[in-house]
This record gives C-alpha cells, structure tokens and sequence, in this order.
C-alpha cells in the first residue's frame, strides 16, 4: 500500500495526501498478511466505490478475503484517522 490518506477533520473538505507514507503487505492467494501491529483494525474491499467486504485485520496480522470475492478491488486498512489504500487482484 503505497499512499496515506488523512481523513478530513472539522472544517477540512478534501483529505490531504502524503505519498511519502508507505505501509508493506503480502499477499499469499487470498490471504493478505499485514504485521501483528495492525491486528484489530479495520480493512475493507470496495468495487466500484461499493463496499463488498468488510473486517477486521486478526490478531496473527492477516486477513484472509471469501473465495467469492474474484476481480480487483480498492483494498482500504484504517489505522485510526488515517486511511490506506491499494488496488488488488483475487
């Protein structure tokens, strides 16, 4: 995941971006493995700006994503207000 998002706070309308912020994940078929210290927080698959998945990161750091979901999403993992995003294929 390559880009950080900061959600808008109070009178912000746009989020602000800072593409310097980078967050490393592993993808294993539909497992996707994001670190231990990530456990708890939360991921969601969305298609076509539609939510189609939505979970938590367990407490080994992975998320494993329903065979049912096939094609490519905008995969999104809150860490608190901030918000990070990438496109994968299942």
């Amino acid at each position: 995941m390559t880009e950080k998002v900061v959600n808008p706070n109070g009178s912000q309308n746009d989020p602000q971006r800072s593409p310097d912020a980078t967050l490393v994940i592993y993808q294993s078929g539909r497992t996707f493995h994001f670190g231990e210290t990530y456990a708890g927080n939360a991921v969601t698959l969305l298609l076509n700006e539609v939510e189609v998945y939505s979970g938590l990161v367990g407490n080994d750091g992975t998320v494993t994503f329903p065979e049912s979901l096939i094609g490519t999403f905008e995969l999104i993992l809150t860490v608190g207000t901030t918000v990070y995003g990438a496109f994968v294929t299942l």
